[in-house]
């Protein structure tokens, strides 16, 4: 047997081992990671509701002056109005209505205004509820991953005290091979050939004469598709399936009726 072959199996067994026993830890990692994304797309809401609340709130300090404007230029124009000639008077009087008109717009603006603001407070609100939620569950996350890790570290130390010690056996160029495509092939850089003769990996099909030499066992084959070490299932402790034979369909008999005799006829 290909004394590398060997060793890179064994390597794949014991990062798959590793994989799976981190798998929790990751998951939680993961979560976390959503989470932060999740606040800071909240904070970033937050900013803008805050900026839009601010330039309410200019707005109707602006609102509030031309009210107060406006209703003491209309006093006393009701003023004028009492003690002003005739002449005069319809003139004041579509100055004062003009006004008493500008006055209701910029009070129902305000109106409006002050609407838009309280919604914007409760929207405040609720953003800051929900971020201080995920902060309390990334703590708890944080915590049962620190948890998990002490109870795993242990194991994880073994394991990867065995994987530097096969490290140190396989040869420098299948070793550097073997990382490369863990990192690009989803850390699977080891396959199969499938019963029905495809890479297991990337399912593209393994020609009948490299197939015969994987399951010598003697060389280091790869597969063109997707680079990863071709050997044999048996190495992997994978059953595989034999292939079902499809037998070629049976052609059904069609019944004909027996052909009737003519009768004589009678001269």
């Amino acid at each position: 047997m290909f004394e590398d072959l060997k060793w890179l199996v064994d390597l794949q067994i014991l990062d798959n081992k590793i994989y799976q026993l981190t798998s929790e830890e990751r998951n939680i990692d993961s979560s976390v990671a959503q989470k932060k994304h999740e606040i800071e797309e909240l904070s970033l809401q937050r900013i803008k509701l805050i900026r839009k609340q601010k330039e309410h709130q200019e707005d109707l300090e602006a609102y509030h002056e031309d009210i107060t404007d406006h209703k003491r230029i209309l006093s006393q124009k009701r003023i004028d109005l009492e003690n002003d000639k005739k002449t005069k008077k319809e003139h004041i009087r579509r100055e004062v209505k003009k006004l008493q008109k500008a006055v209701e717009v910029f009070e129902e603006r305000v109106h409006e205004l002050d609407s838009e603001v309280d919604s914007i407070n409760q929207e405040l609100s609720q953003i800051d509820k929900n971020i201080s939620k995920l902060e309390r569950k990334i703590k708890a996350d944080i915590k049962n991953r620190s948890e998990l890790s002490k109870l795993s570290k242990k194991e994880f130390d073994s394991l990867v005290k065995q994987k530097q010690k096969i490290e140190s056996k396989i040869r420098i160029p299948f070793l550097n091979h073997y990382k490369r495509i863990m990192k690009i092939r989803n850390s699977v850089a080891i396959t199969y050939v499938t019963g029905e003769g495809l890479c297991n990996g990337c399912r593209i099909h393994i020609p009948y004469q490299l197939q015969q030499k994987i399951k010598l066992r003697d060389d280091y084959n790869i597969c063109e598709g997707c680079g990863r070490i071709l050997v044999d299932s048996d190495m992997l402790q994978i059953k595989i399936k034999p292939k079902k034979e499809t037998k070629p369909p049976t052609k059904k008999k069609i019944k004909t009726k027996p052909k009737t005799k003519a009768k004589p006829t009678k001269k």
